[in-house]
């Protein structure tokens, strides 16, 4: 009992108000984070990988439950960069870099940071900060998410400037409100960490290294993260307390964290023949746990270069993980590259019959069929998967393919108007929409919904969020 009203103390975090719910309502967030996610799109590249994305988005559902989040229905995505970095943003949205991989030894350190990023959704520190400053307009919180994206696309300063002059105030006033919010979140963050069952010291661990690595790298090569998630070393120290306060336990990383870690690793490398080595050398020197990630970071490496050899090492891991999906997947791409391809699809066809609408599962099919130009089945599969992620634009991008390879040309069109839109890219949208309405002999139920899209899409070019 006195450790459990130690904790309670410890965690106690002030009652700061609502107010920010008469400002900006949950709609209105959610509408405008659509909107900026369609301009975040616009101005940078995914990460597509289909693994990594669920790995990504299982982390952040196990962690939801336990934190403050309201609106729990996220949208979630992994920007192409190298570099650290990760933010939330009004209408449950949360990005990382795939970057984040590199920075985190464990899947303890890189759970405490998409904490922390639920930790700022669940206190709705964007509409708090309006209220603040009593400002009411919507298009300063769209000056606000903007930032956010110059923040997130450039690793540099410039996302807290523009912050700063969104909101007519100085820098330094800025900041020390940045601060105020970051400390907040740090604290919830760990108790969400705790509930969750991951290590709450992960988070104060995290942030010290971080600070030491941009110390050593000097003002002009910042990291990223830190443009606007400042770290001092009161901040750090108030994480260590606050975790301290909690029990001692053991704590054991979900090994796909590390299959993940690795696909980036090896996805990110200058050249296979550097990936290779890298495994290779982690496997000659590394202890266990350690080994059985860096054999299926090898295969998923050796996939084109040595597909048999890529196979040989997942069946070994197959024998220890049987049901690993994320096993089964990169070995029927080895059979594949392998010139297995019957083998390869009639695997994954058994795995989703399995696990009906998997995502990983369902794109690597869908990519298969395509690559055997079986173009109806993926066609179908496409149209399925589109239905339960209609805002996932990698999804359209394949089905405009297929649709085309099938010479369903109105089809094609439509479907690269959802591309485009999800991009932010109204104008050819639109034009995609007219070449589709051109191709429409004698169907009025195609044409009146097109034109109905056509009227949505207008009205959000004539009326933006921001």
């Amino acid at each position: 009992m006195l450790i459990a009203s130690t904790i309670a103390q410890a965690q106690d975090i002030p009652t700061l108000g609502n107010s920010s719910s008469n400002l900006v309502s949950i709609d209105q967030e959610r509408k405008l984070g659509k909107a900026w996610l369609r301009s975040l799109r616009q101005h940078t590249r995914p990460y597509e990988n289909s693994l990594v994305e669920e790995y990504f988005s299982d982390l952040v559902y196990s962690l939801a439950p336990y934190s403050n989040v309201i609106d729990r229905n996220f949208s979630l995505i992994v920007i192409n960069s190298p570099d650290l970095n990760a933010f939330a943003v009004p209408g449950s949205i949360i990005g990382i870099n795939a970057g984040l991989f590199f920075s985190a030894i464990n899947e303890q350190e890189f759970a405490s940071v998409i904490a922390h990023e639920l930790a700022h959704l669940g206190q709705r520190h964007y509409a708090r900060q309006l209220e603040q400053q009593r400002i009411s307009t919507p298009l300063t919180l769209a000056g606000v998410l903007a930032s956010v994206i110059v923040a997130a696309t450039t690793g540099s300063d410039a996302g807290m400037v523009a912050l700063a002059s969104t909101q007519a105030l100085s820098a330094d006033q800025q900041l020390r409100f940045s601060r105020k919010n970051e400390q907040e979140a740090d604290r919830i963050g760990i108790k969400t960490l705790f509930n969750s069952r991951f290590d709450p010291k992960a988070m104060p661990t995290m942030f010290e290294r971080l600070y030491k690595k941009n110390r050593a790298k000097g003002d002009e090569q910042r990291l990223e993260y830190l443009s606007t998630h400042p770290l001092t070393e009161s901040r750090i120290s108030d994480t260590r307390n606050r975790a301290t306060q909690f029990p001692v336990k053991q704590y054991r990383d979900n090994i796909e964290f590390h299959f993940s870690k690795n696909m980036v690793i090896s996805d990110f490398s200058t050249s296979k023949y550097d990936a290779i080595k890298h495994f290779e050398a982690i496997i000659n020197k590394g202890n266990s746990a350690q080994i059985l990630a860096a054999q299926f970071g090898l295969a998923y490496a050796s996939l084109k270069t040595d597909p048999k050899l890529s196979m040989k090492i997942l069946d070994e891991l197959l024998i220890r993980f049987p049901y690993k999906i994320s096993l089964k997947i990169v070995y029927a791409k080895a059979l594949h590259e392998n010139k297995q391809s019957k083998l390869a699809m009639s695997t994954l066809e058994d795995l989703l019959s399995r696990n009906p609408e998997n995502y990983s599962i369902s794109d690597a099919l869908a990519e298969l069929y395509m690559q055997n130009d079986l173009i109806e089945e993926s066609e179908k599969l496409l149209i399925k998967m589109i239905r339960t992620q209609p805002e996932n634009p990698r999804i359209w991008y394949l089905l405009a393919e297929a649709n085309g390879l099938a010479g369903h040309i109105v089809d094609l069109h439509q479907s690269r108007a959802e591309f485009f839109f999800l991009s932010n890219q109204f104008d050819k949208a639109l034009d995609q929409l007219r070449l589709a309405l051109q191709k429409i002999k004698t169907n009025e139920q195609k044409t009146a919904s097109i034109h109905e899209r056509m009227n949505e899409i207008n009205e959000l070019k004539e009326n933006p969020a921001f």
